[in-house]
């Protein structure tokens, strides 16, 4: 293929996901507390205070958040605080993985059409799309390690080369990808089990070696800080509910056949098909396990008849999966896999074709695949329809109250102040106040906890489930350790002074 038709289809591609980018943007902080928490690293470190949780009265050293994406934030804060051009620049990264998808997608499929075909479903996926302008680090990751895939594949797998550029180049990329999302060990997995196949051990422990000599400065960090808070997560039935305990052999094996079960019938398609959101409130019908395995089948005979770099796409994904099979179960959504969307695409893409070819002439082929792209763009147009409407509407009723009692006592409280409620990162861009969870305990622990930490203010929410889980069933115990100083109704959301 001319290498000029190439950068055509690049173009093409750019064009198109510059415009559904701007159709789905949405400038508003998304009402997560990770978004929140990501703007607040890169602030702390614009600001030359290291990198430290600066909602915290303590400044606390951050020991959840790997340090990559609140990197590239603070160099952005260098310029400017504003919310959007951080939203745009993360939109970029995940504008430039997909375009380095695409040639990545010529590579293993060795077919122009399906490669641009793939590029293109990939580009206007809902969950991409929508990850794209948000604070989150998601599609960062997705760019890097897209990039890291790729430069792998530019390797000679066969033997080690110091001067091999790519080598670096995917290194470099492997290592970026980690520091923005640990569950780029996963990448390592790829590497690994090609090189495996190609019985290249010198290789294996080079980029092993290499790999483990960069990321230890952040494992002795978190050694130093008392332990990985991810691992300290991993360990429990639900970090959400430490009271149930810690999870032995026979909750970790209820957990692999629950996570899997969910990525089955609810996940995987939802990835692929988002028009058909799932209800994670019901248990998996006959016809949604049916059509799971169906969509694990032919994604499965998919990479089968990938045309090279089998193995390094499928220990990516294979080392993906070991590791959300593991997580929480509470930790649900298509979230946690948008960087491999692209591969699932194309791994559907191309099973889907190979299995009509069986059937199918020769010479009808373009046909098939030009009316496959047709068909899986058709199911893309109504989700991305529905982030558009969702980027225009206004906060609810809840985070309304949420935010305006933030803004409240901003502008009514202007001493030093600590504030304990359900989403404390949100809350302090709103407050200019310190901020911190209570603790997810009984009524008696919970105080002690707001003692020690010196809290003298309790926000009574609309917006977290565990402030009426926790926070709320201490406030009425114990009526006489808080007094009502701010009210807002519909929904009702209360600030209380707490009596320490």
């Amino acid at each position: 293929m001319k290498e000029s038709t190439n950068w055509i289809h690049v173009i093409v591609l750019a064009v198109v996901f510059l415009a559904a980018f701007s159709y789905t943007f949405d400038s508003k902080l998304a009402m997560l507390g990770d978004n929140a928490s990501y703007y607040m690293l890169g602030k702390a470190i614009a600001q030359g205070e290291g990198y430290v949780n600066i909602s915290s009265i303590a400044k606390r050293p951050n020991n959840h958040y790997p340090p990559g994406y609140p990197l590239i934030i603070s160099g952005i804060m260098l310029f400017t605080d504003n919310l959007v051009p951080i939203k745009i620049a993360t939109g970029l990264l995940g504008l430039a993985g997909l375009l380095v998808f695409y040639f990545l997608a010529l590579r293993l499929l060795k077919d122009e059409i399906m490669a641009l075909g793939i590029t293109l479903l990939a580009i206007l996926n809902a969950h991409a799309l929508w990850y794209s302008s948000l604070i989150m680090s998601e599609v960062p990751f997705l760019c890097f390690s897209v990039m890291a895939v790729f430069f792998f594949t530019k390797t000679n797998q066969e033997r080690f080369s110091f001067k091999d550029k790519y080598v670096w180049l995917a290194l470099a990329c492997l290592i970026i990808a980690y520091y923005i999302r640990s569950l780029g060990v996963a990448l390592m997995g790829g590497f690994v089990l090609a090189l495996l196949f190609k019985k290249n051990w010198k290789s294996i422990a080079i980029y092993v070696g290499v790999f483990a000599a960069a990321i230890a400065p952040w494992f002795i960090r978190g050694s130093n800080l008392g332990g990985s808070s991810y691992i300290r997560q991993l360990k429990m039935i639900n970090p959400y509910q430490p009271a149930l305990g810690q999870a032995e052999l026979g909750d970790f094996i209820d957990r692999f056949f629950e996570n899997f079960s969910r990525y089955v019938t609810k996940e995987l398609p939802d990835a692929v098909f988002p028009v058909f959101e799932p209800n994670y409130g019901q248990e998996a019908t006959g016809g949604q396990w049916l059509a799971g395995f169906l969509l694990l089948a032919i994604m499965i005979f998919g990479v089968i008849k990938l045309k090279d770099h089998l193995w390094l796409v499928v220990g990516y994904l294979l080392g993906t999966f070991a590791i959300l099979m593991l997580w929480p179960q509470v930790w649900i959504g298509v979230r946690f896999i948008v960087a491999i969307v692209p591969f699932l695409i194309l791994l559907l893409i191309n099973g889907l074709f190979h299995a009509v070819k069986l059937v199918a002439k020769k010479s009808s082929e373009k046909v098939v695949s030009g009316a496959l792209m047709t068909f899986f763009l058709l199911f893309q147009f109504s989700a991305i329809s529905d982030i558009h409407n969702q980027a225009k509407e206004k906060y609810s009723a809840g985070w309304k109250n949420y935010f305006e009692i933030a803004e409240w006592l901003d502008n009514n409280v202007k001493e030093e102040t600590v504030v304990a409620c359900g989403k404390p990162s949100l809350f302090f861009l709103h407050a200019n106040k310190y901020t911190l969870r209570y603790k997810f305990a009984n009524p008696d622990e919970l105080l002690t906890h707001l003692e020690e930490r010196q809290v003298d203010y309790v926000v009574i929410d609309q917006v977290y489930g565990n402030t009426l889980r926790y926070l709320l069933p201490a406030v009425r115990q114990y009526p006489e350790r808080f007094q009502q100083v701010h009210h807002l109704p519909n929904p009702d959301t209360y600030l209380l002074k707490f009596k320490r």
